[in-house]
């Protein structure tokens, strides 16, 4: 079995690229127009994981067929799951460690995630209103707590950059050397499994968490 050699932001994006093209084959009758969708989709798919590997031409060869469905997408895509590099799943003290300043911490059930759909894992504490975001920077387990406010509203995710239910994620971050603290944040899913499921492009959290870094 080959070793699995794609990032589950880049396989949602795969994903989310292959479903297009269906709505094209579904929607369009024009033959050359088809053509120009599929070409579109080669170089959106190979830019998407520029190494070479031999999943992603038999996935090409797949997404080339205008018979395709969405139920032989899905089915495909499950399977194409083993190419994709889990979430490395983090021991409970190495979970307390990233939270460190954070008094009984309830976790999530690591078990019951598909950690091949994880870029990062979230998850809410209702009681008293946090969020906590767990995430690998430069290969180092990092956690990220933020206040959430019960009020959900449709909007744009920053995270996943989809449209669907969010809150105010606001996080403390130490704005200089004198101690000095504020509260930065933005909107993001409260559904992180979901809003990971949306990701297709790591770089949109990484540009959130950056800015909620400390400055010094």
């Amino acid at each position: 079995m080959l070793k699995p050699t794609i990032h589950p932001d880049q396989y949602m994006a795969l994903r989310q690229i292959v479903h297009d093209l269906i709505n094209t084959y579904q929607s369009v009758n024009d033959k050359t127009t088809v053509q120009t969708m599929q070409a579109l989709a080669t170089d959106k798919i190979r830019s998407t994981v520029p190494i070479d590997d031999p999943a992603m031409d038999d996935l090409l060869d797949f997404a080339m067929d205008v018979r395709l469905t969405r139920a032989k997408a899905e089915s495909y895509f499950e399977s194409f799951k083993d190419f994709v590099i889990p979430f490395e799943k983090p021991s409970t003290k190495q979970v307390e460690k990233a939270f460190r300043k954070v008094k009984k911490l309830k976790q999530p059930n690591f078990d019951e995630l598909d950690l091949r759909e994880h870029t990062y894992i979230g998850w809410n504490d209702p009681g008293s209103q946090k969020k906590y975001l767990l995430f690998y920077s430069e290969g180092r387990l990092t956690g990220l707590s933020g206040n959430i406010p019960s009020e959900v509203k449709k909007n744009i995710c920053t995270i996943c950059h989809k449209e669907d239910n969010v809150a105010l994620f606001m996080a403390t971050t130490k704005t200089g050397s004198e101690g000095t603290y504020t509260k930065r944040g933005n909107y993001i899913c409260i559904d992180s499994d979901k809003c990971n499921r949306q990701l297709t492009d790591r770089q949109n959290l990484d540009q959130f968490v950056d800015h909620l870094r400390p400055t010094k």
